[in-house]
């Protein structure tokens, strides 16, 4: 099809399928990126105009299928024109490729029309981007609707899997783990076996559904944060949590109150040298004005929270972590979004996390931490703004226009 890309079978009948929708769920590795640049390539070098849009959670993932399409399109001797700024766009003959985060609730993508929309990492995609914004798209062209993701419970996702199975003619889908892409070594699957838990393994490389024993955050509440249209009163407050050894720097920022907020940013850095980190994080808190800040000053905490303080973040506060106050803390997080209280930003990172942290049972109870291999830097971040968060038991929560009593 293109010169040096072979696709191996689960690539191939992806490709084959002429279904209006195409769900696959794939493991990691297995090769997603090169499927959907193929497609996107073959749909704009056809005789009839296509428009297409890719869209992802986030715009750094969208840029990848954007990136390898053009490279697949450059194979074959044809020379699109490209923007990257301020949005991703391709245009070859009248044919014309967008790359779009689903950020916002996709509210940059209304108005549009489209004969092909892929969405990469479905999962972590919220399902009224699919069903009320990219779906209306299609209607005037006819147009044909992919889904390509790594599982993430038994969410939307797992719903059209379903149908798929049960129909295979207005929607083809196919599951399909790591193991089926030949090029992937043996040894690196053996590797990340070890450094997982079971039961994460086979989510993330054996591309089953499943949902959590031990699962703290349930990937339903998950889900509906992401749709939740809160217009919260309150504070804008901060959550960081300092990366040590191999993990990460995360911030977020809340605005609201406990009865009802909204995530306006959430962030991490590695590989940064501790002063670099403390400006990145000063500047964001800067930027947004939060006038609570609350950071994990437990190992190298309180030189970086003194550092914090210096670089114009005077009102930031640390706190050692122990057992039960992070019992506390993520307990706090667990009934805002059990009940409906916080509203998220649909960041594959802090889904990723969300979705897998855990509580396991020990002599002296429950331990809450990241499954194996995985980082919860995010979700520590989250939970730290969550806390900090005022308490505002006689106010009200806007949501879509109307009034909610918490």
């Amino acid at each position: 099809m293109f010169s040096g890309w072979r696709p191996h079978l689960g690539q191939q009948a992806f490709l084959a399928s002429g279904a209006p929708v195409r769900v696959l769920a794939c493991g990691r590795r297995w090769g997603k990126t090169e499927v959907i640049a193929a497609e996107i390539a073959r749909a704009l070098l056809g005789d009839a105009p296509r428009e297409v849009l890719l869209v992802a959670p986030s715009q750094e993932q969208a840029m990848l299928g954007f990136e390898r399409a053009l490279e697949f399109l450059h194979r074959v001797g044809a020379h699109p024109t490209v923007r990257r700024t301020p949005a991703p766009t391709l245009t070859l003959g009248k044919g014309k490729l967008w790359a779009r985060s689903a950020a916002r609730g996709g509210m940059l993508l209304r108005g549009r029309k489209a004969h092909l929309i892929i969405v990469d990492e479905a999962a972590y995609v919220p399902e009224q981007v699919v069903h009320e914004v990219l779906t209306p798209m299609l209607a005037d062209t006819g147009g044909k609707l992919a889904l390509v993701s790594t599982p993430r419970g038994k969410n939307y996702f797992y719903r059209l899997y379903q149908q798929g199975q049960d129909d295979g003619v207005h929607i083809w889908s196919l599951r399909s783990p790591s193991w089926h892409n030949p090029l992937l070594s043996p040894t690196v699957l053996q590797m990340q076996a070890s450094l997982m838990t079971q039961r994460q393994f086979q989510i993330e490389y054996g591309a089953q559904f499943l949902d959590a024993a031990g699962q703290v955050f349930r990937t339903e509440w998950v889900d509906r944060a992401l749709l939740l249209h809160l217009q919260p009163e309150g504070l804008t407050v901060a959550g960081v949590d300092w990366a040590r050894s191999h993990d990460y720097t995360a911030l977020a920022i809340l605005h609201g109150s406990r009865e009802g907020a909204t995530l306006l940013d959430i962030r991490r850095w590695q590989g940064l040298s501790w002063t670099e980190q403390v400006e990145v994080v000063a500047r964001r808190i800067q930027m947004y004005a939060a006038t609570r800040v609350l950071c994990d000053r437990t190992g190298v905490g309180d030189p970086l929270l003194e550092a914090l303080q210096t670089a114009g973040v005077p009102h930031a506060e640390g706190v050692a972590f122990t057992q039960a106050f992070k019992q506390s803390l993520i307990e706090n997080l667990t009934l805002m979004l059990e009940g409906a209280r916080l509203q998220l930003l649909p960041d594959p990172d802090l889904l990723h996390e969300l979705y897998h942290f855990e509580a396991t049972p020990t002599a002296r109870g429950a331990r809450l931490q990241a499954a194996q291999g995985v980082h919860d830097d995010l979700v520590i971040a989250l939970a730290l703004a969550a806390w900090t968060l005022p308490r505002a038991a006689h106010s009200a929560v806007r949501t879509s226009g109307a009034q909610r009593t918490p």
